[in-house]
């Protein structure tokens, strides 16, 4: 699903990154750790493509990533890749069914079934009761799953999160954890999580530590 080739990454004089290689499994549970300034959440830009690295390479479903540019590489994004980030991304002028359809208005030309499928995706998430309410009407865990059905929207090949527990509390991240299991084995969906959070061990085909810009 990803193979990822000798990544470089430097700021500066900061090596942050440092000949990393890393496959992903299509339907696994990846899980990456590492202290605060160790490199996973750079590491997690430049695989889902929202970041370059100074040196090696990324493949996606045996795409180069290097070989798109502009709107091909930015379409390639939008449907062939999911994201949940640790502050959820939900913009507060539109409702939950808005904030989970984005994505697919953009990919797709029949919003109709673009939302009879978000419709369908935040039921599954227990959010039938909330599609007309702003993000500012949620609890935390709330936002979080409409932020899960919006990065399923596209049935993406793989998803990134990006400490995705961190601004949970205890209850709510142990949901969101089962949430994760839940989807991949029924939607056998891949995930790539950055995480401080050493539960995701417990649902994670494989877990690596990054430190001094190496992944272990």
């Amino acid at each position: 699903m990803l193979t990822a080739k000798n990544i470089s990454k430097n700021f500066g004089e900061i090596k942050v990154l440092d000949n990393i290689n890393l496959n992903v499994e299509k339907g696994s549970i990846v899980s990456i750790y590492g202290s605060s300034g160790a490199g996973k959440s750079t590491l997690l830009y430049i695989l889902s493509t929202l970041d370059k690295p100074d040196k090696g390479e990324i493949q996606i479903d045996n795409l180069s990533i290097s070989e798109l540019k502009g709107d091909k590489l930015s379409d390639f994004r939008n449907d062939k890749v999911g994201f949940i980030f640790q502050f959820h991304n939900l913009l507060d002028e539109f409702n939950v069914l808005e904030n989970v359809c984005l994505p697919g208005y953009v990919s797709s030309s029949n919003n109709s079934d673009t939302e009879n499928k978000a419709k369908e995706l935040l039921k599954e998430l227990g959010l039938s009761s909330r599609l007309n309410h702003k993000p500012n009407q949620l609890s935390g865990g709330e936002q979080q799953r409409v932020a899960i059905a919006r990065s399923l929207i596209n049935s993406p090949e793989i998803i990134f999160a990006d400490e995705p527990t961190g601004n949970l509390d205890a209850k709510n991240s142990k949901t969101f954890i089962e949430l994760i299991k839940k989807l991949n084995k029924k939607m056998n969906q891949t995930f790539v999580i950055v995480t401080h959070n050493k539960e995701f061990i417990k649902i994670s085909d494989k877990s690596y530590t990054i430190q001094k810009g190496k992944l272990n």
